[in-house]
């Protein structure tokens, strides 16, 4: 088995493993977003004044993001999530992430397009992570060019930058640069092929606990779990 695959690969692995092998998507997803927030407690240690900014849709990787904020939030620092998305489109992860952030009192922005976003010093891309095969349109381009719009010392990408094709690497008309990704698994090749390798940043491989017999079943079953 590889160790680069394709999004398409790791988002069917994914399922394999919780329909299959009885894993809880609750249980990963606190497993990956705990690997932003420890990154960010190991190198960001005594700036708990840090202005986090957090972006996200909302599917599970925006429900990744959400929990990494909450987790930033138990740790002392305050960061402030901002949506992009129609909440009665929202996975029931994200809601899940979202009521348990908002019982800590942390900070939620729905964006509207002309709205504006701060500055910050450390940004979390959690919009769309490895699941993007389409042109970036409508709010989410507006909710993009806003947040690039402003300063940001440090991007740290959930999984996959925002608007990047995890299978081919193609920038799908727009997207946020990281300068650090955390990808779950293996690596995807659209991380180090195209202007995925340009919008990626250094690359951090983060094991969350799918095995390896997923991968390959994911690898050799291609006419299966197209649809996530």
């Amino acid at each position: 088995m590889p160790d680069t695959i394709t999004g398409t690969v790791a988002k069917r692995a994914d399922r394999i493993a919780m329909d299959e092998m009885d894993f809880e998507s609750l249980a990963l997803m606190e497993t990956a977003s705990s690997k932003i927030a420890i990154y960010i407690n190991r190198h960001y240690t005594y700036e708990r004044e840090a202005r986090i900014l957090v972006l996200a849709g909302v599917g599970n990787n925006g429900a990744d993001a959400v929990a990494a904020a909450r987790m930033l939030k138990e740790t002392g620092y305050d960061p402030v999530v901002f949506v992009a998305g129609k909440l009665e489109k929202a996975s029931w992860e994200f809601l899940y992430q979202m009521f348990h952030f908002q019982q800590l009192l942390g900070r939620v922005n729905i964006y509207r397009e002309g709205d504006a976003l701060p500055d910050s010093d450390i940004c979390i891309d959690g919009i769309f992570g490895i699941g993007l095969h389409r042109p970036v349109e409508g709010i989410y381009r507006s909710f993009m060019e806003e947040a690039n719009a402003h300063t940001r010392r440090f991007t740290i990408a959930i999984d996959a930058p925002s608007g990047i094709n995890t299978d081919t690497g193609e920038l799908m008309g727009c997207g946020i640069k990281a300068d650090v990704t955390i990808t779950f698994g293996k690596n995807k090749t659209g991380l180090v092929t195209g202007a995925g390798k340009e919008y990626s940043g250094t690359i951090f491989v983060e094991d969350i606990g799918i095995p390896e017999e997923a991968y390959i079943k994911a690898e050799n079953c291609k006419d299966i779990y197209l649809k996530i």
